[in-house]
């Protein structure tokens, strides 16, 4: 490494990534054995939450007497049949726990004047509802707050600004990871009996309010050796053309539309049942026909909501009553002007194969929250939040019990002097911005025959056109110092997120759920599978993982994708 020195922390349990999935795992892997060291490590700032800090803060919650079972027959439905359903069971039977432990934080939720809490049905579902909070703007903030209150109850160590960029084995087990200081450029080596990946979704860098999440667990697990799985699933948004605005699962139930040119709510004529109150994929859809055929632009249209719901989604404090503020100085009011919308490529829904508890298959090695797979890319409010807390508390809770049976594994040190010597090598260097290279990986991703109206054709030209951007452009990237190092790292993860998710599209013949192909508009028996990818020699193959229906509960009866003619 020459005059540039390791720095070397030992720990019990490093996890990677501070949102909610590390915070809730940190929390149960410390209550289960309050001697370990637990370590965060947080590219952004310690202790800025994730981006649970930037969320209103509804959660979902299937409160008794409603029953997991009846929950996850509507996931199955909405689902399009790819639902684990024991694991889905597990997950909606502990979310009323999830719910009164942040209410004992000092969460608040909206409640109706005769006590009972306030709910918001979703996707025209049967059973499925968000528990909105008290006050709009503040639910993200407070929940992080709570959760920072824990790490200091327990003696959580947080690290903030550490991008990690390796994992290591000892033999087939996990044993640390190596990383930099993304301000200082200090090189990082961390010593760990067990790894916890934390680091949300794979992600292209849309806008300011997904602007952190770049896949790179995702690509550390699969170069340790595990599989991904939903990689063809996109989080495609319809966002206004000109800002940001988060709320829209709650407009929508509550008679929100988006009309055309013409002022047509178009979402009738694609899905009279629905209409508009649905998952953005669909609407996205019915978008990208309507500006093919001219129609456009699209607008969005909050006359239908009445006055009785406005504290549901008028911000009052927080993040969101700043923003919507800011908007009336322009001369922008969100509830009352109509303006337009666009679709956009947010973030990827491929995510590592676990099992029930979070664990890769890899020994030492678990996942949690959005980078462990378990949505096809059809989303509903609240459900990342909820998720994300159990399946971090189950992963924590995991590896506190695996770390308590095994001894600490070794790192090679050439192997990770090496690691490092590479990931510093661009330091200083002159070549392409990696900025530069992302606008190009997303004007790629964005087409919408690449991301929408999915075409063999198309996918083919992108995995092309990607393949020039790897062997031209990212090798001769440079970093002017360790924040440029940073967003270096951001764009590799990020190009091996587009190869992830177009190959697995370019597989995947049939469309359900958040994966629509043009040229394979049904859904098809065959393909009652999730799409996987192994890692052969660096490059994902794709295969077939089958539901496997006979094991299960529930039949695939009917498909939600079905209310909708395209």
């Amino acid at each position: 490494m020459g005059k540039t020195e390791i720095k070397k922390i030992n720990c019990d349990i490093l996890i990677i990534g501070g949102g909610s999935a590390g915070l809730w795992a940190a929390r149960s892997a410390k209550l289960k054995n309050p001697a370990l060291h637990v370590v965060i490590a947080d590219k952004a700032n310690t202790d800025w939450g994730g981006l649970m800090s930037l969320s209103g803060g509804d959660l979902e919650v299937c409160m008794p007497p409603d029953s997991p079972d009846d929950w996850v027959k509507d996931f199955i439905y909405y689902w399009d049949g790819l639902c684990e359903q024991d694991v889905v069971a597990d997950i909606w039977s502990h979310s009323w726990e999830i719910f009164e432990e942040y209410e004992k934080m000092g969460c608040q939720y909206l409640k109706k004047e005769d006590g009972a809490y306030q709910t918001v049905p979703q996707r025209s579902l049967g059973h499925v509802k968000l528990f909105p909070v008290k006050t709009k703007g503040t639910g993200g903030p407070d929940m992080r707050q709570c959760m920072i209150r824990e790490m200091d109850r327990l003696q959580v160590t947080r690290m903030g600004r550490v991008e990690i960029t390796e994992l290591f084995k000892d033999g087939d087990r996990i044993c640390g990871a190596a990383g930099f200081h993304i301000v200082t450029g200090e090189a990082l080596l961390f010593s760990a009996k067990a790894v916890i990946l934390c680091t949300g979704n794979m992600g292209w860098k849309p806008s300011y309010n997904n602007n952190t999440t770049s896949g790179e667990g995702q690509s550390l697990a699969f170069r340790a050796g595990a599989r991904l799985r939903n990689c063809e699933f996109l989080h495609i948004w319809n966002v206004p053309k000109l800002f940001e605005w988060e709320g829209q699962t709650v407009l929508m139930p509550l008679g929100a539309k988006f009309v055309n040119r013409h002022g047509e709510n178009f979402m009738e004529k694609y899905s009279p049942r629905l209409g508009a109150n649905t998952d953005p994929h669909y609407i996205t859809r019915g978008m990208a026909l309507e500006m093919k055929a001219g129609r456009g632009p699209i607008r969005l249209d909050l006359s239908a909501i009445p006055e009785s719901a406005r504290p549901i989604i008028r911000p009052a404090a927080g993040r969101h009553l700043l923003h919507y503020e800011k908007l009336l100085e322009e001369g922008i009011d969100f509830f009352e002007d109509q303006f337009e919308w666009i679709t956009q490529v947010q973030l990827g829904n491929g995510a590592i194969v676990t099992d029930g508890q979070g664990y890769t298959g890899i020994p030492g090695l678990y996942a949690a929250g959005r980078c462990r797979s378990i949505d096809p890319g059809v989303y509903m409010g609240g459900f990342a939040l909820m998720t994300t807390a159990i399946t971090g508390r189950q992963a924590g809770e995991e590896a506190a019990g695996y770390v308590s049976s095994v001894d600490s594994g070794t790192i090679n040190g050439q192997e990770a002097e090496h690691s490092l010597e590479q990931t510093l090598a661009p330091l200083g260097k002159e070549g392409a911005a990696p900025k530069e290279v992302l606008r190009r990986i997303q004007a790629l991703i964005s087409h919408c025959d690449v991301s929408i109206l999915k075409t063999e054709k198309a996918l083919k030209m992108a995995l092309e056109e990607l393949q020039e951007i790897r062997e031209e452009w990212i090798p001769n990237m440079g970093a002017a110092d360790s924040h440029y190092l940073l967003k270096l790292e951001e764009v590799r993860a990020i190009a091996n997120a587009t190869e992830y998710n177009l190959t697995s599209a370019l597989f995947r013949k049939d469309s359900r759920a958040g994966h629509y192909r043009a040229d394979y508009p049904e859904h098809y028996d065959d393909w009652l599978c999730w799409t996987v990818l192994d890692n052969r020699d660096g490059r994902p193959v794709p295969s077939k993982m089958p539901v496997p229906i006979e094991g299960y509960k529930y039949p695939v009866e009917r498909y939600y994708a079905d209310n909708f003619t395209f």
